[in-house]
């Protein structure tokens, strides 16, 4: 019996034993087989999160490789509402620190969404305190689900409802510098206007995932977001606009504009060869830093996207019209009428001194409306019409830049009015933007070549891979090279004694240009209050190296062109020429001499890393003009600049290669360095002077 009942004891072990074995085995095949698909799934979203690493923008910057526009990393401010209980608390606590209402906070707060943004781009101080906050916060929370057991009371607030995330911000640091060319980017970083807008499928980043592995606290253990970083980072968009002649050019304009008490003006500087726009400015002036402080009229560049009357800067398209098709010889004569034309029943038109018999050269000089009218007249409507579409009016110019305006070109050739047809010779009845009225100009100074405005050089990676090129575009040969040669001899008498632009010459340099001044249209009629002023031009005339429009809207207490517009153009155009190493000949030239002028490196006010050397800007220069020699030595420390001129100081530091800003006309009377400090080690220095 005794060993009966052993042997049934060690059956049911044995049964016992086996039939746990059975279980583990069919438990492991249900984990491994049936189960283990989905518990390896919930395990890998235990510990390994997909966290997405948002786009960093490339920078803008201009043909030296200076950033214009560059992306600063800041902190935002994001929640979960539905793991927030006490929302008014937290929103009483929350607003003042990151400048906002608790009406406001509680407003977020209490949308039913997932996750919700309380503030965007918080600065600095406001992430300090928000840190300072969230970490007593969390300490709170944690004592919290401690004490009530955590996980036992869902009402309880969680540590990780709220939370700073860091984001990309967009950051202009010349502040209104080439602001609406540039434009603004939206909060969540996508370009919203300018060349912001246009390019932003370059400069946009591509979003990335990182794989990060974290603990049973939640904390990061192990991530991929550093190898991913760069592949998020955009393209970097490199201009043809030069940082220093854009700010000679803006601070000349705003001059202007407020010594005229005007309501703004706009400038463009283009190299006529290439079609490269040097700068571009526009006043009253913007900062996309704050661009939700602007209205839409400050952001949009209105060099663009704005058409304004030429009124007499056209002349010179006509005359050049009716030079080219031989219709006129620079010699004929054209009575002017003492001043008061009737065109038939159709209207009567003005100069605004009366002349008698005028030439060709001399209606361009004087700026006779009539003159211009009789050439008009002569060369017809078929051969206006066809000429006007050569230069580009009434035309996109095919810049890289959204928006642009076609301008205004009425249909002469079907119009019944004969003083519509009439009146276009002297720019009226026609709009043309700033940019196409600086490409027709530059058409002048190019052999009658029209260029395609160059706005933008190039687009690279950061690895400095270009990924697209622009190059110099001819669009066509609008007149002969002898008929520019000869409209730009006549437009060279404008700005000589008798003209209507003496005010545009720099002292030592030639200007071949002309004056403008143009009723604003109000309404549906012209305004006998509110003008346009204009100058355009191109310099040296010989030989021209930049062609420039400046405009000037609505002045008060004085609207022709050659009182209002000239002088800008004079203070823009010297100071780039001395820039660009363009110097005037230090003693008196005679009457027979030419421009003599010096070619040196082009003075770059923050060179480019050495291992992307900096665009130059190619000018024509001519092989007779004479040399200025500059042999001073090269500098171990900065010299004493006070009291010299803007020619000596240049030339001082050319061959240290110190690029020099210069403020202000006359003698120097301040300079940083001052003298006697080592040389700079970004190779730049600021020179202020004064009349003496």
């Amino acid at each position: 019996m005794l060993t009966k009942w052993v042997r049934v004891r060690i059956i049911l072990v044995a049964a016992g034993l086996g039939f746990c074995f059975l279980a583990i085995v069919v438990r492991l095949i249900d984990l491994k087989f049936v189960q283990g698909p989905m518990l390896q799934e919930k395990a890998l979203r235990e510990y390994q999160k997909d966290f997405p690493i948002l786009p960093v923008r490339g920078s803008i910057m201009d043909r030296h490789r200076t950033e214009l526009a560059m992306s600063t990393f800041v902190k935002s401010l994001g929640a979960h509402p539905r793991r927030l209980p006490d929302k008014k608390e937290i929103s009483r606590k929350l607003a003042p620190l990151i400048g906002m209402t608790p009406a406001a906070v509680l407003e977020i707060l209490e949308r039913d969404r997932p996750f919700v943004w309380i503030k965007r781009h918080l600065t600095p101080q406001q992430a300090e305190a928000v840190e300072h906050y969230k970490a007593e916060y969390d300490k709170q929370i944690k004592a919290q689900r401690k004490k009530a057991k955590e996980g036992e009371n869902p009402e309880l607030a969680r540590p990780d409802a709220i939370y700073l995330i860091p984001e990309a911000k967009r950051y202009y640091p010349h502040r209104t510098l080439a602001g609406p060319l540039l434009g603004f980017c939206n909060a969540d970083g996508h370009g919203a206007e300018g060349l912001e807008r246009f390019f932003d499928e370059y400069i946009y980043g591509k979003p990335q995932k990182s794989l990060n592995i974290i603990d049973a606290r939640g904390q990061i253990v192990l991530s991929s977001e550093k190898e991913l970083v760069d592949e998020t980072i955009g393209d970097n968009l490199i201009l043809t606009i030069d940082r220093t002649i854009q700010y000679i050019t803006e601070k000349e304009l705003q001059q202007g504009v407020q010594k005229w008490h005007a309501t703004g003006g706009f400038a463009v500087v283009v190299a006529p060869q290439t079609g490269e726009v040097l700068a571009m400015a526009q006043m009253p002036p913007f900062d996309p830093n704050v661009f939700n402080k602007y209205s839409k009229d400050f952001y949009q560049n209105r060099n663009v996207t704005v058409a304004v009357e030429p009124g007499s800067t056209f002349k010179i398209f006509t005359v050049a019209a009716a030079l080219d098709a031989k219709v006129v010889k620079p010699l004929d004569r054209y009575h002017c009428e003492n001043g008061k034309y009737a065109i038939g029943n159709a209207g009567v038109i003005h100069d605004v001194h009366p002349y008698g018999s005028l030439t060709v050269a001399e209606v361009i000089k004087k700026s006779s409306n009539i003159g211009a009218a009789k050439i008009g007249l002569k060369l017809g409507a078929q051969k206006m019409d066809h000429y006007l579409k050569g230069f580009g009016f009434g035309q996109r110019t095919g810049i890289t830049y959204a928006g642009e305006n076609y301008g205004l070109v009425r249909n002469i050739m079907s119009s019944r009015s004969l003083i519509d047809r009439v009146t276009v010779s002297f720019g009226q009845g026609i709009t043309t933007t700033p940019i196409q009225l600086a490409m027709a100009l530059s058409a002048m100074a190019n052999d009658g070549i029209l260029m395609q405005p160059l706005l933008v050089k190039e687009i690279v990676n950061q690895k400095g891979e270009v990924v697209k090129q622009f190059q110099p575009t001819p669009v066509r040969q609008v007149i002969s090279p002898e008929t520019a040669r000869t409209i730009m001899a006549m437009m060279k008498t404008v700005t000589e004694q008798g003209g209507t632009g003496t005010e545009a010459v720099p002292p030592g340099y030639t200007v071949a240009g002309k004056t403008g001044t143009a009723q604003k249209v109000v309404g549906r009629a012209f305004s006998k209050s509110k003008y346009y002023s204009l100058f355009i031009g191109v310099t040296p005339a010989e030989n021209p190296v930049l062609a420039i429009v400046v405009i000037v809207d609505e002045p008060k207490g004085a609207i022709y062109g050659g009182t209002v517009a000239a002088p800008i153009f004079r203070e823009i155009a010297g100071q780039v020429l001395r820039f660009l190493g363009y110097y005037p000949q230090p003693q008196p030239a005679s009457p027979t001499d030419t421009l003599q002028v010096k070619h040196s490196q082009p003075a770059n006010p923050a060179p480019p890393p050495a291992a992307s050397p900096a665009p130059k800007l190619t000018v024509a220069l001519p092989a007779e003009a004479a040399m200025v020699p500059i042999n001073d030595g090269p500098l171990k420390k900065m010299p004493n600049l006070k009291g010299k001129t803007i020619r000596e100081v240049i030339a001082i530091l050319h061959n240290a290669g110190i690029r020099c800003q210069v403020e202000g006309r006359g003698l120097a009377f301040e300079q940083k360095p001052e003298a006697g400090a080592p040389l700079p080690a970004n190779n730049q220095c600021l020179v202020k002077f004064k009349p003496q």
